[in-house]
């Protein structure tokens, strides 16, 4: 079974978003569905997204996996200041999907009719893939499965640009859904936001593949030393998604914000400081303003970018002197680094009078490493997920106190990890990749047309 994998971000890009493409591709083929990527080469991808250094995630693939290389031609903005607030207010989307429509649409046929597939798989975000994915199949005649790796009308890391932009946004997410065969999502909470927002797409045609972890995992965490005269290391990988600005385009009234930002409209209420390390500071100050001697014990350390807010929120706590930051690494380096922490930290964004959705990437590596998690986390999937692994505390990033005891409790050596493996071997790659592969094969079957012979032997009042 032969399956086209449209995956615009896919190595030797870098980052979380490529990891559910590429972990796909490596384990599909363990199941019976071999997989030809298509994704944009190096040179689209570093002039549309930015540097592109990540070439040693390609081995990790089967030698005879598919990759085909599109062309993708930069988005056009404004040209100006104005002019990109223009071209953002004025259209819908980051609009890749559009810039790399024609060379696609040229490639396609061929592509086609040398790999024969059964089944055409997209993965989103960017969100202009979905409907570009949706003409693709239906050029072809494939049937398609829409795999959101996050919410897609219900974003709300940042405003739409007005209330119309939502509604277009959730027209044509609508649209996308109805086209599909089959929709996944990576956790239940983001399927069910998609439910809520469609309550008319036929529940049968949504699913659940989680993300997940590629290493084995033993049964019982690595061996930590004893408390010495080393620090005491919690690290962290990756971004925040989090701005000041943006939280309050998000949650302060319209009439305070610029006004080029007063038609600005989200959904719902997310509140992203509880993304960023805000609490988990604010409770490590708690701790050591009552434990003094514990200050020389502890050092924080984040690899990733260093944005001015983190700088300040780092200064407004008085940690100065406890963190580090690192800068960016490769993803074999962080994942090394990971290993080497004595804890890692882990935080959710709050979804106000709801649950987030999301478990990010970083949590399965941070379980794959089998390191101790400091969780400051909210309601949702990332807090239930952690709760359930027995590697971490999970603490309430609402109560300081309840946090500074959490903190105390690991920094002294106090808890003892015990993974619950049952739970998580379920989300290993190679079973992600097995239910990923059974959909295909579900999704395939359902749009195979009825043979004559097999019309006459069903049974009456059936198909």
């Amino acid at each position: 079974m032969n399956l086209l994998m449209l995956a615009f971000e896919f190595p030797p890009l870098g980052g979380v978003g490529v990891q559910r493409s590429l972990k796909f591709a490596k384990y599909l083929p363990e199941h019976g569905v071999r997989p030809v990527v298509v994704t944009p080469d190096k040179e689209s991808i570093e002039a549309v997204i930015g540097p592109a250094r990540e070439a040693a995630l390609l081995d990790e693939l089967p030698a005879a996996t598919g990759i085909e290389r599109v062309p993708c031609p930069p988005v056009r903005r404004g040209g100006s200041r104005i002019g990109d607030w223009l071209h953002q207010f004025f259209s819908l989307g980051e609009g890749l999907g559009r810039a790399w429509r024609e060379p696609l649409l040229a490639a396609w046929p061929e592509l086609v009719r040398r790999e024969k597939p059964d089944a055409l798989y997209v993965s989103v975000p960017p969100f202009s893939m979905a409907p570009l994915a949706v003409e693709l199949a239906q050029r072809s005649g494939l049937p398609l499965i829409l795999d959101f790796r996050d919410n897609w009308s219900q974003w709300c890391c940042s405003p739409q640009p007005s209330w119309l932009h939502y509604r277009l946004t959730l027209r044509r997410e609508r649209a996308c859904l109805d086209a599909a065969s089959a929709v996944v999502g990576v956790t239940r909470q983001l399927v069910e936001d998609l439910q809520r927002a469609h309550p008319g797409v036929p529940a049968e045609k949504f699913h659940v593949v989680a993300n997940g972890y590629d290493a084995s995992l033993p049964d019982s965490p690595a061996a930590r030393p004893a408390p010495c005269e080393k620090p005491f290391v919690i690290g962290y990988v990756g971004s925040f998604y989090y701005t000041p600005e943006t939280r309050a385009a998000l949650l302060g009234p319209w009439w305070q914000r610029s006004p080029h930002r007063w038609l600005q409209y989200a959904p719902r209420r997310e509140d992203w400081l509880y993304r960023s390390p805000f609490f988990f500071f604010r409770a490590l100050r708690r701790l050591l303003y009552g434990r003094p001697e514990l200050r020389s014990r502890v050092k924080v350390r984040f690899v990733g970018d260093t944005p001015s807010w983190l700088r300040a929120q780092v200064e407004e706590f008085g940690l100065t002197d406890v963190v580090e930051h690192l800068g960016r690494m490769s993803h074999r380096a962080c994942l090394e680094f990971q290993a080497s922490c004595d804890a890692l930290l882990a935080t959710s964004a709050k979804v106000i009078g709801g649950r987030d959705y999301c478990i990010a990437g970083k949590t399965f590596e941070y379980v794959a490493s089998r390191t101790p998690i400091i969780a400051f986390v909210t309601e949702g999937e990332q807090r239930e997920f952690l709760a359930a692994s027995g590697l971490a505390i999970v603490c309430d990033a609402d109560e300081p106190e309840a946090g500074a005891r959490g903190l105390a409790e690991l920094i002294e050596g106090c808890f003892s990890p015990v993974p619950n493996l049952p739970y998580l071997r379920g989300f290993h790659r190679r079973e992600t990749g097995r239910q990923m592969a059974d959909l295909v094969r579900q999704v395939v079957d359902a749009a195979r047309p009825v043979k004559p012979a097999e019309r006459e032997l069903a049974p009456a009042g059936q198909p």
